[in-house]
């Protein structure tokens, strides 16, 4: 959550006022820094997506455009996306009610699980769920270790002022997560909003070739970029609104290939007891 949040507003903008302190924006911005997997177990959202793969021979394929309701689980690995449209055609009742059916059977016979498990098994979930909790963390610690972060300026973005700094990856940090070993080959900007030090967009661009899995595994090639980009929710939280790709590569028999994926993220609402339990068809 944000460190001091300020009502946005109050602050009138302006650009040449002095950029603040930028060891101070940093400690500030890391304190409120959350994974989103973190943050999207708080809400029920809808996302839209495809899925990319790209054969031996490096063609591209593109399977069906999905929308799907995002339901929550604090258990890692069991969130529930609910499809709901293919193509923009609405599944039919009675497949919907087929899957929330399979679904909630998978949920009951988990819990039922839990419920009887010897104390030695219950050890050994929580910890392994405690694990996964610790790998997103280390993930925002390499995002500080890996980048060298620079404030070079401010700019509106979405009618909110924002702060924009340049990441440049020191290829000598070390790291404890996979996302670590690829960010020390990406370098790019991000946007802060001034009013609450979110980060609120990124873009990214890769400086060396990255080792890739499209289906198989596959080599991002130099050049390729990434965009991401949050939305404030309710007044009160930056969230997932979009994520893009460019990736130009090769397959591992030196197939060139190259594609742009997009994903979309809405509807948020705050995760409670009432939102879980819609899982039902709508009349």
């Amino acid at each position: 959550m944000p460190l001091a949040l300020v009502m946005l507003g109050a602050t009138p903008y302006a650009q040449d006022a002095p950029l603040p302190d930028t060891a101070e924006l940093i400690r500030e911005v890391k304190a409120g820094l959350r994974t989103d997997e973190e943050l999207l177990r708080q809400y029920t959202f809808k996302e839209r997506r495809r899925n990319v793969n790209v054969s031996r021979l490096g063609k591209v394929q593109f399977g069906q455009w999905r929308e799907f309701e995002v339901y929550p689980s604090e258990v890692p690995g069991e969130t529930y996306k609910r499809l709901i449209s293919v193509d923009g055609t609405p599944l039919p009742a009675a497949e919907l009610a087929r899957r929330d059916a399979a679904h909630r059977k998978t949920v009951l016979d988990r819990l039922e699980q839990i419920r009887v498990e010897r104390p030695k098994d219950r050890q050994k979930r929580l910890a392994r769920t405690a694990r996964e909790r610790q790998e997103e963390q280390d993930v925002i610690d390499d995002v500080f270790a890996v980048y060298e972060i620079r404030l070079i300026g401010r700019e509106m973005l979405d009618g909110r002022p924002t702060l924009v700094t340049s990441l440049t990856p020191r290829k000598q940090a070390r790291t404890k997560s996979d996302a670590g070993k690829f960010l020390k080959k990406v370098r790019g900007k991000a946007w802060v909003n001034e009013a609450d030090r979110q980060v609120v967009r990124t873009e990214l661009e890769a400086v060396d070739d990255i080792t890739f899995g499209f289906g198989l595994l596959a080599r991002m090639q130099k050049g390729s970029t990434m965009m991401f980009r949050r939305t404030l929710v309710n007044g009160e939280i930056w969230l997932p609104a979009e994520a893009q790709y460019s990736v130009v590569g090769k397959t591992l028999v030196f197939r060139k290939f190259s594609l742009e994926s997009t994903t979309r993220f809405s509807e948020y609402r705050k995760f409670n007891v009432t939102t879980s339990e819609e899982v039902t068809p709508k009349s």
